[in-house]
């Protein structure tokens, strides 16, 4: 049967016998029938026939033999093509049940799909129809509030007209109230106005006589006070002249002291740097001579040194430097600004 029968085939049959149980019953009860059937008539061959045969010469028997087995062959293969023919007759059945199950199928959904088609048409129609009434709805509505604002404007133009007609003539009444007020306080502005240029006559001749007696009497206080200014400044310029030349003649002390403290200090150094130039070098026959700027901190400890213009051989100027690298500290310099800025010592061996 499977070489009858493709996988899908089988595939498609059982789920025809899943769905479709009570025609399963049935074809099954059909066959069994038929099978009953076929065993009753194999069992009607005579048993005296079946010893007859049994008693044939060997040569018979041989060929009652190969008689019998032709004949269980072809029993087999009737059997079997009886089995095919009904398998097929019950997947055909099977396959008619299924394409009639589709068809009813297909008949529902396009009849349910007529019924949505039918209930979607209806639907549209009815909304066309409530959107018709909701539009002929506002159209009546805008028709009634243009009617309603049409009667609104002709009354706010009656009553426009009204009320300027009223203005028209509350304006002529104020008008004529007014011109006669004006008339009245340009009588009184006159009058006060004519008090008033005598009254200002009065008291612009009483504050020319006071400005110009205020005015004389502060030219004089200005005189005064100018004079005092001039003499103030004339004694301040005086201070400062007086403070000026002192604090130069201070400051010309003041250098010429550091000068000479500059010297001095120079002297010193350049002394102490010949002592321990002779005591640190054993040739002192060297000629030459070189100029060291130092600088050092108020305490005297060097800072830094460099040697300029050195004017004897390298030997010498690296004598010199030696001799500067073994003064750790110099004598206290006599003011702070010659250890800020440093000084120049001449050194002269010889």
């Amino acid at each position: 049967m499977n070489q009858c029968f493709p996988r899908t085939e089988l595939n498609a049959v059982f789920e025809l016998l899943r769905r479709h149980p009570v025609s399963l019953l049935l074809v099954l009860l059909l066959h069994g029938v038929l099978f009953a059937a076929l065993l009753l008539n194999v069992s009607l061959v005579s048993p005296s026939a079946t010893r007859a045969a049994v008693e044939i010469s060997t040569q018979e028997e041989i060929e009652v033999i190969d008689a019998v087995a032709v004949d269980a062959e072809t029993f087999d293969r009737v059997a079997h093509e009886r089995e095919v023919a009904e398998q097929e007759q019950i997947a055909e059945a099977l396959r008619a049940e299924e394409e009639r199950r589709r068809a009813e199928e297909q008949a529902r959904r396009e009849e349910e799909r007529r019924q949505a088609e039918e209930q979607r048409r209806r639907e549209e129609e009815e909304r066309a129809r409530q959107e018709a009434l909701e539009a002929a709805e506002q159209a009546r509505r805008e028709a009634e509030e243009e009617r309603r604002r049409a009667q609104e404007e002709a009354a706010a133009e009656r009553e426009r007209i009204r009320q300027e007609r009223e203005a028209a003539e509350q304006a002529r009444r104020d008008a004529e109230e007014a011109r006669e007020r004006e008339e009245a306080e340009r009588r009184e502005r006159e009058a006060a106005e004519r008090q008033a240029r005598e009254e200002a006559e009065r008291r612009e001749r009483e504050e020319a006589e006071r400005r110009a007696q205020e005015e004389a009497e502060r030219r004089a206080e200005q005189e005064r006070e100018l004079e005092e200014q001039r003499r103030r400044e004339a004694m301040e310029r005086e201070r400062e002249r007086m403070a000026e030349a002192q604090a130069r003649r201070e400051a010309a002390e003041r250098q010429a002291q550091l000068d000479e403290e500059r010297s001095e200090y120079a002297a010193q150094l350049e002394r102490l740097l010949r002592d321990r130039w002779r005591r640190d070098t054993a040739d002192r026959t060297q000629e030459g001579g070189a100029t060291v700027f130092v600088r050092t901190t108020e305490d005297g400890r060097v800072v830094s040194y460099e040697v300029r213009n050195c004017s004897g051989d390298e030997r010498f100027c690296r004598s010199v430097e030696q001799t500067m690298e073994r003064l750790p500290r110099l004598p206290r310099p006599p003011d702070a600004e010659i250890a800020r800025s440093g000084i120049l010592i001449n050194f002269r061996p010889n």
